[in-house]
């Protein structure tokens, strides 16, 4: 009888380990899905098609070990829980005299950090302009904070940029709060629907003290493009690799540098256009 325990003894251990494989199975833990709701734009808006990115918002705590810039770390933040997409290109075709391509240098999801109170934005404008445009910035309730229309002459197509520090009325930018910027050139002074509009969101952000120190202690603006990048601070690199540029224009690397932070946001195709200056003459209501 001893082999018929010995089978009965083999038999337990074999049920045992099968349920002891099954029992594994199931802790495996099912992966969330989240969905972000639809939001519905403001009639006083046009309105914009629904296309950026819900990620996560970085942690400015301290530096990353990868400083070079990619379209993780530009795209890294969440959109307000109210509002719109932006839009980086404007549309339409209204003749040649209207630059219907006009680009915005912004990442994919239309969101970008700074810590400025009063940051530099910059557009691809893809012919010599001599045209009212408008800026304007909302809060995430779209109530306008600040508007401002300027007359923007230019001597040839290339990247131009608009500066609220250029200002003195202009709002410095709360700290934790989001903001959704316009610029719009004004095509047909008669008519509205001429226009050409981009549109973005703007965050501003506290910057960990010890990142501060580093930028303090950092006076070579060339260093502090890998802090900004590290950081994902897209308007401060973007500014300060554009003050660079102008200042060195035949620096291969700073053309490399404004060549690959391009690309790692799917604008390469402007990568190559020229910084150009802009004559802005504020324009007062009579």
């Amino acid at each position: 009888m001893a082999w018929k325990s010995a089978l009965n003894i083999g038999t337990l251990s074999l049920i045992l380990s099968l349920e002891a494989v099954a029992a594994g199975s199931f802790l495996i833990p099912a992966k969330a899905l989240n969905s972000p709701a639809n939001s519905v734009h403001p009639p006083s808006r046009p309105q914009l098609p629904l296309n950026w990115q819900t990620v996560q918002p970085p942690e400015l705590s301290g530096s990353r070990p990868n400083s070079q810039p990619s379209a993780a770390t530009w795209n890294n933040f969440q959109p307000p829980e109210q509002g719109v997409p932006g839009r980086r290109e404007g549309g339409g075709t209204r003749g040649l005299a209207c630059p219907t391509a006009t680009t915005a240098l912004i990442p994919q999801s239309t969101m970008g950090q700074t810590i400025s109170e009063k940051p530099t934005f910059f557009y691809y404008v893809p012919l010599a302009l001599d045209k009212t445009v408008q800026f304007e910035l909302a809060d995430e309730n779209d109530k306008t904070v600040y508007k401002k229309s300027f007359r923007m002459v230019t001597s040839r197509a290339g990247i131009v940029s608009v500066s609220l520090d250029s200002d003195g009325n202009s709002p410095a930018l709360k700290v934790g709060k989001n903001y959704q910027w316009y610029f719009t050139i004004k095509c047909n002074p008669k008519s509205y629907t001429d226009d050409v509009l981009v549109s973005g969101w703007i965050n501003r952000t506290a910057i960990a003290p010890t990142v501060k120190t580093e930028l303090d202690r950092s006076p070579d603006r060339r260093a502090q493009l890998s802090i900004f990048a590290q950081q994902g601070l897209w308007y401060e690199y973007l500014a300060t690799l554009a003050q660079l540029r102008r200042e060195s224009p035949s620096d291969a690397s700073l053309a490399l540098k404004w060549s690959e932070v391009l690309s790692s946001v799917e604008l390469g195709k402007i990568s190559q256009e020229p910084l150009v200056p802009s004559v802005l003459t504020p324009i007062t209501k009579k």
